[in-house]
């Protein structure tokens, strides 16, 4: 029974992975976007709007720092990985990034809609599901896999090796108001119902490889929030069991806290009858708070540890066995580096709702029919932060249709983007685009046995197709309906 409860919790949790993810930076410059104002609360569409739910903002998303060039090369025609000798250790650690991580955040609608309170002012009210993880990998861990084991002296500080979980359930309520020609403030708050939280945060792993032994160190901690949650630690054993509470997850209705953020923007359009007329300057603060779980569903432990270990000593390749001398390492690793101490729960857990920024600078031309835009965008997480410039051409030829085009740069892959907007004055608004199409092609042998693959993808001196192949993805659709249009303000 108790797999049954996990397995449709699991179910629960990674309902909103397969709904929409992080705003477009595409739309940001998009006037009449009705998503925009989730990157800036001073931003406000020209009609009224219902989002229909589930179909309001579909889409899949996916962020980091690695790509598949990184780990994957031509040579002589054909495809090696990094592993492979005639990829040199200098040539893998200059494409690795100071900081690799993996990013991948979702969110859908319950239920989203906007409306004019007045001349001046917009509101806005959403409710939303949203999951987020964050993956912070050392580059020493990558350079550990390449480099192998068997030199003496040789040690890989794998240190601040960091994976996070969070699900919740949040309400917001948007006020936009123009204060004066031209400038507009918005302010966003945001009220938020915690689901379950996990986290791992290993400070120190130094691993030492020799010819004669291995030394590892291991320090650590690891955390999980949740209503229902089970972890208990059977006597005589070193990794604990885990098990779930139904009942007790629905009598405390879900709640693993409570949180809250806010969201403040500023937009200013220069309006003063000049040929520049329209050059607009924005910034942003967006999930700004915290969120406070509580402790009667925490479990916190800890693990420290250091093992010597000697298996690969007098090792004869045709009369040794391997699978012992692997097991014989796993149950000293397990015994003197994974075991784990359950800590004493602390009497408050507060976390970060990691808050993003944005600045963008827009320059119109040609009746405002046409722009372009630089957009810049941060976001904090648990251990580094995260940075991009979007530089964007967007074409607006009527009020009720926009296109756009972007590059995104900084501390990322290159990378395009694109969005198609239909906005009428009333009835069904559409929109579709993405981010992070990559410009870097790379070599895809394996679609050889599976697709026919047209002249136009293999490169000239190669065998196999490239294809744009990337770890970055962000691609959106929705639907929703518009009402009361002031296309002519």
């Amino acid at each position: 029974m108790k797999r049954k409860n996990i397995i449709i919790l699991a179910i629960a949790l990674l309902m909103p992975f397969v709904a929409g993810a992080q705003a477009l930076k595409g739309s940001y410059f998009l006037d009449n976007s009705l998503n925009r104002n989730k990157m800036n609360p001073a931003f406000t569409p020209r009609s009224n709007y219902f989002q229909i739910p589930v179909v309001g903002n579909l889409g899949m998303g996916l962020v980091s720092n690695l790509d598949i060039p990184t780990f994957l090369y031509p040579m002589n025609g054909e495809l090696v990985t990094f592993l492979h000798p005639s990829v040199t250790v200098g040539q893998f650690a200059g494409a690795l990034p100071k900081h690799p991580h993996l990013d991948a955040e979702f969110s859908t609608n319950v239920l989203n809609f906007g409306f004019y309170g007045g001349k001046k002012s917009y509101i806005t009210f959403d409710v939303s599901v949203n999951t987020a993880v964050d993956v912070d990998l050392p580059r020493d861990l990558f350079m550990f896999v390449k480099q192998g084991a068997g030199t003496d002296g040789q040690s890989f500080n794998i240190a601040n090796v960091n994976a996070y979980a969070t699900a919740s359930v949040s309400a917001a309520l948007g006020y936009s108001r123009q204060v004066m020609k031209g400038l507009r403030v918005g302010a966003k708050v945001r009220f938020i119902a915690p689901v379950a939280y996990a986290g791992i945060n290993l400070e120190n792993v130094r691993l030492t490889t020799g010819t004669d032994k291995w030394t590892a160190e291991t320090e650590g901690y690891a955390y999980a929030a949740m209503q229902g949650l089970e972890i208990n630690t059977p006597a005589d054993e070193v990794m604990p069991e885990i098990g779930f509470n139904m009942d007790n997850f629905i009598n405390n209705k879900a709640l693993a806290g409570f949180g809250y953020s806010v969201d403040l923007g500023v937009d200013w359009k220069l309006e003063v009858g000049s040929i520049f007329d329209g050059l607009s300057v924005s910034a942003a603060v967006t999930d700004l708070g915290m969120i406070h779980y509580d402790t009667s569903a925490l479990s916190m432990y800890s693990t420290s540890g250091s093992v010597d270990w000697v298996g690969f000593q007098d090792v004869n390749m045709d009369n040794t066995d391997f699978e012992a001398i692997m097991n014989d390492f796993v149950s000293s690793a397990q015994e003197e580096l994974l075991h784990l101490d359950q800590e004493e729960t602390p009497s408050k857990f507060v976390k970060s709702t990691m808050p993003r920024f944005y600045a963008g600078l827009e320059v119109p031309f040609l009746w405002r029919r046409m722009s372009v835009g630089l957009l810049y965008s941060g976001r904090m997480s648990h251990s580094y932060y995260r940075q991009e410039l979007t530089a964007s051409y967007n074409l607006k030829p009527f009020k009720w249709l926009a296109l756009g085009v972007n590059y995104s740069f900084l501390n990322t892959a290159q990378t395009l983007g694109g969005i198609f907007e239909f906005t009428p004055r009333s009835g069904l608004n559409f929109h579709i685009g993405l981010d992070y199409l990559p410009v870097a092609w790379t070599p895809a042998p394996i679609l050889d046995d599976m697709l026919e693959m047209p002249d136009y993808f293999v490169q000239k001196g190669h065998v196999h197709p490239y294809l744009p192949l990337s770890m970055r993805l962000n691609l959106q659709f929705g639907m929703s309906m518009v009402f009361k249009s002031r296309h002519g303000r």
